[in-house]
């Protein structure tokens, strides 16, 4: 059997180079129009400033538009265009296509990769992509929270969190511990640079003013008269009395008058018109008494007058400081003890008690407003017991409240409620028609005036304590 060597021709052979070379060359026309595409895409970004490349931390703002391309090539040519060491993980992969116009390098990173389920790590000077937290390593995380409440932050960090994040926070030590994924630790502590930020403080001053007047005016008048005529003797308002005496065997009568209005003239007699003004050795007045003695009358007449005017002024200033959005109060007050119940064992006697008091209490929750205004929720109560219409040794409360919300400049003072009363008595008592003859009618009534005015002021200042203050 022949063997026959085939071999080759020469000829043969210059076809095969021909092909590859042309196959090489294809490609590196294909890379080269890529490049070009990539070239063209930045061209837009290199027109803009220094100044605007890097202020706001998210790089130089870049234009692209581009179709159908491997997102490992994109991201290679924008580690290359900017200088950002890029480390891809082999599961990153995908085409895409990306039409951006003036848009931050980071940013337009994070849509590129967020788009198709990735994510970046920065690690210094270089950039990890990989899949979001399905590859990533759980992290441990603690935190110590200086000014806010970790239990209360909690629930802001678990909105930042992935899927596969957990927290904690120990409220002895105010810290927060966190598990996860490295990109979402990264955003907790963002969060937290905002949230546990020293708060201000507001010094809330109140100043109540109350202002009462009182004014009183009592004309009174006591007048009796007495008729004597042999053994006949008229005296007006007078009873007799009839008493049997034990000091003898026999009957002896008594007679003595007494007046049926309370009181005795100054001659001894009693009054027929008995209207007084309230005066006494505690209150004071003035009475005017005339006796006029005749032969066989007597008239005894007595006026009295009392008037009264009085001022108070009452201020209280009570102050608080609190943190912001928090709320504070300030009281003050007096307590007094009410006998509600008596009970008797044997010849032991027991009495039940309960407390009532009167108190000035401040009560606010403010909170900041652009650093300059202060936005409150107030409440200002003032109690008084009025002794002077106590009833079985209680008196009544008198209370004088004001709540209401507001915004006030800082330092600025504002008038927050104003109560205003007045009132005005006339009382007058006398004999029925008599009392209302005209010019004579004095003689049988007594006149009483009463005015009272009282005015509650209330005044707020906020001040604002910075930090730094």
């Amino acid at each position: 059997m022949r063997m026959q060597d085939k071999r080759c021709s020469p000829r043969a052979s210059r076809r095969g180079d021909r092909i590859h070379y042309a196959g090489y060359r294809k490609q590196k026309i294909l890379l080269l129009s890529f490049s070009l595409i990539l070239a063209l895409a930045f061209l837009s970004a290199d027109s803009y400033s220094a100044s605007d490349s890097s202020s706001n931390g998210k790089g130089t703002p870049i234009s692209m538009e581009l179709r159908d391309v491997e997102l490992s090539d994109v991201l290679r040519a924008l580690g290359q265009e900017h200088g950002i060491n890029i480390i891809i993980d082999e599961k990153v992969t995908g085409k895409v296509t990306v039409s951006l116009r003036n848009v931050p390098l980071w940013d337009a990173i994070d849509s590129i990769l967020k788009g198709k389920g990735f994510t970046y790590i920065k690690d210094g000077n270089v950039v990890r992509v990989l899949s979001a937290g399905a590859d990533e390593d759980l992290m441990t995380y603690t935190a110590t929270v200086n000014y806010a409440n970790a239990k209360e932050i909690e629930a802001f960090i678990t909105k930042v969190l992935s899927k596969r994040g957990s927290i904690a926070s120990d409220p002895k030590s105010n810290m927060v511990v966190i598990r996860d994924i490295p990109s979402a630790i990264e955003r907790v502590t963002q969060l937290l640079k905002q949230v546990d930020a020293k708060t201000k403080q507001i010094m809330i001053e109140a100043k109540i003013v109350e202002v009462s007047t009182n004014a009183a005016k009592d004309l009174g008048i006591q007048w009796g008269a007495q008729y004597t005529k042999g053994d006949v003797t008229v005296s007006g308002g007078a009873a007799t009395t009839t008493t049997a005496s034990t000091t003898t065997s026999s009957a002896v009568t008594t007679t003595t008058t007494q007046p049926l209005t309370g009181a005795w003239g100054s001659t001894g007699i009693p009054f027929n018109i008995n209207f007084p003004a309230a005066i006494g050795a505690t209150t004071g007045g003035a009475a005017l008494g005339i006796g006029i003695l005749a032969k066989n009358a007597i008239l005894d007449l007595q006026i009295s007058a009392l008037e009264t005017q009085g001022s108070a002024r009452t201020l209280s200033n009570p102050k608080v400081m609190v943190l912001d959005n928090q709320e504070a109060y300030i009281k003050s007050g007096t307590g007094i003890l009410i006998p509600t119940s008596t009970t008797t064992v044997g010849t032991t006697t027991s009495t039940s008690v309960t407390e009532k008091e009167a108190v000035l209490q401040l009560k606010v929750t403010p909170r900041v407003i652009n650093d300059d205004q202060v936005s409150l929720k107030i409440l200002t109560t003032r109690d008084s017991f009025d002794w002077s219409r106590s009833v079985q040794g209680t008196p009544p409360k008198n209370t004088r409240e004001t709540q209401t919300n507001l915004i006030v400049k800082n330092g600025e003072t504002i008038v927050i409620g104003g109560i205003y009363t007045e009132s005005d008595s006339e009382s007058e008592s006398g004999v029925p028609f008599l009392s209302k003859i005209p010019l004579i009618g004095w003689l049988f009534k007594r006149d009483t005036k009463t005015k009272d005015k009282t005015e509650l002021l209330i005044f707020i200042t906020p001040r604002i304590h910075n930090p730094k203050d």
